[in-house]
């Protein structure tokens, strides 16, 4: 930890700026659509990704991984899980470390959704983010990346 006095001018702008970035993803100007046009839910977005993110590290996803990444009660988690299932992006199969354990398997449809989204997300930060310069950007998501990192999950 670091012996230093935090300037109230320097926590009340990131105060602000994380006040108006709160939205971010799901603001209206900002839709990711299924394959039949509707737009989806932010929170059937965080159930793609928590699958998809599990897979990339090769382990087993649980309703309890998506509840961690969606930072919600295991209850409301097995609804967004439900949700993501009958819209055909995740399913249920049995784990291989537990008969009493559900593990979650991103579909085709879920990866093709989680490619676009990724797709429109990094078009339209590369679009809102064009003025600045390399150094600028990559110390942005150092910064963000170190924020996140230290934050308490409970």
């Amino acid at each position: 930890m670091h012996d230093t006095i935090m300037s109230v001018e320097g926590l009340a702008e990131i105060d602000d700026a994380l006040l108006r970035l709160r939205r971010l993803w799901s603001a209206s100007r900002h839709r990711i659509l299924d394959d039949h046009g509707a737009a989806v839910d932010i929170s059937s977005l965080i159930v793609v990704e928590a699958c998809a993110r599990g897979a990339a590290d090769g382990h087993e996803v649980t309703v309890g991984d998506v509840g961690a990444l969606a930072d919600v009660a295991p209850s409301t988690a097995t609804r967004l899980v439900d949700r993501a299932a009958a819209s055909g992006w995740v399913r249920r199969t049995t784990s291989s470390t537990s008969a009493r354990r559900t593990a979650l398997v991103l579909t085709d449809d879920g990866a093709a959704l989680r490619e676009r989204a990724v797709g429109a997300r990094r078009s339209w930060l590369a679009a809102h983010l064009a003025g600045w310069d390399d150094a600028d950007t990559a110390r942005l998501g150092a910064l963000l990346t170190r924020f996140a990192d230290g934050l308490d999950p409970a």
